[in-house]
């Protein structure tokens, strides 16, 4: 009986070791990666972001009482290299500051008439250099032009969602994804809009996992690849899937799961996560409270627990923008928010 125990336990190291080796040779020549094997060595070699990642500027926000900014809810870099920054849930404003961090002026206005919003929480720019300000309150999509004047608004029907993303074909698409505690249940995250404001499709089911957590974040969870590919991360539920525009699921992809949570039965619950964002170098970002992970377009995994707690408010070709503050003289003063630009230099 010991000799048959002692042969058990040879063959479950043994098969073990054989799991371990196979899926270190699998990561060693991922498939179909967009990036040269010198990139993949460089991510995977990685213990620091600033490994991969150089600071290129910092742009102080020279915000005041006119244009003070309490959270931002969004932002995009429009074609002049303008700040277009949405604060949608508490100042309730769009404004625009210049490439040198000046305040240039706000977006439309609060209210309810042409060109006026109540929530403005999410925006995107299409191919024409139109900006798109999603208000959540009022279900309505509004149109700026380029030189920021008011062009149309559209209502969403049946109702809009949180987070507005405008891919190379100006196809408009929305995410959210918390959980309604008064009405629990699955739903598709991701809807999609005619230019009218009618719903196409919806996609992405809620998991059915991040129902069994007490709370919920109205964050965004959702970027679209220069290839039109959607990707989806629920804020509490670490898994990015990848969608065709059509809504097709292509794979489904995360941190590979460790030999202690694959013998337990005890569920996990799951931490706050950010993400996705997107780098045109064909790069997948994922970040959990105090940690960054990579992975390419394709779902490999290309770099993991990078330390980095700085909060990221997007990205911009290949530099990822982080928000960082200005020390405040005063307690009682709200500090300046900054933009810091770092500049992925594989």
């Amino acid at each position: 009986m010991a000799i048959n125990r002692k042969t058990g336990m040879r063959k479950l190291v043994l098969f073990m070791s054989l799991i371990i080796f196979a899926s270190c040779a699998s990561e060693k020549v991922p498939p179909n990666s967009p990036l040269t094997p010198s990139e993949i060595q460089k991510l995977r070699d990685a213990k620091h972001v600033e490994d991969i990642f150089s600071k290129e500027s910092e742009i102080q926000l020279a915000t005041s009482e006119e244009c003070d900014i309490a959270l931002i809810t969004d932002m995009e870099i429009d074609a002049k290299g303008n700040y277009i920054v949405a604060d949608g849930w508490q100042r309730r404003k769009v404004l625009i500051f210049g490439p040198d961090g000046k305040f240039l002026k706000e977006l439309g206005k609060q209210g309810q008439g042409r060109g006026e919003y109540l929530t403005p929480v999410s925006i995107d720019i299409n191919s024409k250099n139109e900006i798109l300000v999603a208000d959540h309150l009022a279900n309505t999509i509004h149109f700026y032009d380029e030189d920021y004047n008011f062009i149309r608004s559209i209502i969403c029907e049946p109702y809009i969602y949180h987070f507005i993303h405008v891919n190379s074909r100006d196809q408009i698409f929305m995410y959210s994804g918390p959980i309604f505690l008064f009405r629990k249940g699955t739903y598709n995250t991701i809807r999609q809009y005619d230019d009218q404001g009618k719903t196409i499709r919806s996609f992405a089911p809620l998991p059915e996992e991040v129902l069994d957590v007490i709370f919920s974040t109205p964050q965004d969870g959702m970027t679209i690849d220069r290839n039109d590919f959607i990707y989806e991360m629920n804020p509490l539920y670490y898994t990015i899937r990848k969608f065709t525009p059509e809504g097709d699921l292509v794979k489904f992809f995360t941190r590979k799961t460790s030999f202690l949570k694959i013998f337990t039965k005890k569920r996990i619950a799951p931490e706050t996560i950010s993400g996705p964002y997107y780098l045109d170098k064909g790069l997948i970002l994922a970040q959990m409270s105090e940690d960054l992970e990579i992975y390419d377009t394709e779902g490999n995994f290309m770099a993991r627990k990078l330390p980095f707690s700085s909060q990221i408010i997007g990205t911009h070709e290949d530099c990822l923008l982080i928000q960082g503050s200005e020390e405040s003289k005063k307690p009682e003063e709200r500090p300046n928010p900054k933009i810091i630009w770092l500049k992925l230099k594989i």
